[in-house]
């Protein structure tokens, strides 16, 4: 998906057409108005976040992450100015060279009115996870009226129980020293057990990267593995969808994380059970420091491993840092300084200065696309962590000593009900 932005702009010369819709009545044509934004923004399911800039961009185009089988809403509050739109839905895909990216109709939708807002609903009949783009339509033009309070849910058709395979990287026994491989991996089924207790973990499987059956040879078990320094794929993606346990959750311990102040990795949303993009968290025994690097126990990495797998499942910071507004994500940049916050009512955020102080520990450039991170605060910050409100909070973005760590129930119905619409 890499040029996303640059690669839309060629359906542009589309303009207006009237085609028979993808998944319509082939009998009848019917008015089709091609999204013309770029799609510069989009939105995954079951983010509470205000989103404002989605809704500015709504009708002129923005993404939908979707996925098969799964049963979609998208709402937003009336303007009493205008009538109701009709919502239009695209399938965006590219040429098998991936040089050219088309939009493909799938349906258009009337909304019905709840409580003071458009709801539009539909059904993923796709056999695959997908981007889908927008546009909004009155009286064969884009809608002109006020799109506010934004909001995309859904329910999925598939279990709300998963696996986990700890794969390890590199000479992981060796970095571990004080424990072993075992202990650590009943510790973090436990812990897992516990704090994701709205669904069900099923398994913990050991697996080591040297063995994997195709891609063993890549994968010394000799030597650290740094992930961004000895390979490209900071995330290393391929080791998703081990064979043989291929819908679990593939996390991937290595020695550390070739970014200075970084626990671990996850994409927001990876809403990936099997393998390639998106298929993976990356942790780390160690951190990398100003002078070299330094041990993380056990606790840290467990602790690490629950927050970045709450981003696999769609959970957001409890707080935004400068990072997570800018970062670039499939080509495109977010850049909407609306979500400062999760959106949920059951989180605190930092406020005043806090958030200030919070959204500068990260204002430098990120070096790989959109990926959420836990962060260490040097020790010579002046920043009081213990002054957020959320610090207690497993998705607050920076590590807090002495704090036993929780979800809210609002965070664990979010990954139940994403954990149900992915693929497994």
């Amino acid at each position: 998906m890499k040029n996303f932005c640059k690669k839309f702009r060629a359906l542009l010369f589309l303009g207006l057409a009237l085609l028979v819709a993808g998944c319509g009545d082939d009998s009848s044509q019917e008015f089709i108005l091609y999204p013309d934004s770029g799609l510069a923004f989009g939105l995954h399911p079951n983010d509470y976040a205000r989103n404002d800039s989605s809704a500015a961009n709504l009708a002129h185009g923005i993404t939908l992450t979707v996925h098969p089988k799964a049963t979609y809403q998208l709402s937003f509050d009336i303007d009493p100015n205008f009538e109701a739109p009709k919502l239009q839905l695209f399938r965006i895909y590219t040429t098998d060279d991936g040089e050219e990216l088309h939009a493909k109709m799938v349906r258009t939708l009337d909304p019905d009115i709840q409580n003071g807002r458009y709801v539009y609903s539909f059904v993923c009949e796709e056999r695959e996870s997908t981007l889908w783009a927008t546009s909004l339509i009155l009286d064969k033009t884009f809608y002109p009226g006020r799109v506010s309070n934004i909001l995309f849910t859904g329910d999925g058709a598939y279990s709300d129980h998963f696996s986990i395979n700890l794969i390890l990287v590199g000479n992981i026994e060796e970095d571990l020293e004080d424990y072993s491989v075992d202990e650590l991996a009943s510790n973090l089924l436990a812990e897992y057990r516990k704090h994701y207790s709205s669904v069900t973990i099923d398994t913990l499987y050991i697996n080591r990267a040297e063995s994997h059956p195709k891609l063993g040879k890549k994968y010394p078990a000799n030597a650290p593995w740094i992930a961004g320094r000895s390979s490209d794929d900071v995330m290393l993606s391929e080791l998703g969808g081990w064979p043989g346990i291929e819908y679990a959750l593939d996390i991937t311990l290595v020695h550390f994380i070739d970014n200075e102040g970084i626990l671990g990795y996850s994409n927001l949303f990876s809403a990936n059970l099997g393998s390639g993009v998106g298929s993976t968290v990356v942790l780390g025994t160690h951190i990398k420091t100003l002078i070299g690097e330094e041990k993380i126990d056990m606790r840290g990495i467990i602790e690490t491993a629950l927050h970045e797998t709450g981003h696999f499942f769609g959970l957001r910071h409890t707080t935004a840092t400068q990072a997570d507004i800018e970062n670039i994500f499939m080509g495109y940049d977010f850049g909407d300084y609306s979500n400062i916050d999760d959106g949920l009512d059951d989180t605190p955020s930092c406020i005043g200065e806090a958030t200030v102080n919070l959204m500068k520990l990260q204002k430098s450039d990120i070096q790989y696309r959109h990926l959420m991170p836990r962060i260490r605060i040097s020790a010579g910050s002046s920043f009081e962590v213990e002054d957020c409100p959320d610090a207690s909070n497993y998705m607050f973005p920076v590590t807090v000593d002495n704090v036993d760590l929780q979800f809210s129930e609002q965070q664990l119905d979010i990954i139940r009900r994403n954990l149900m619409i992915f693929p497994h």
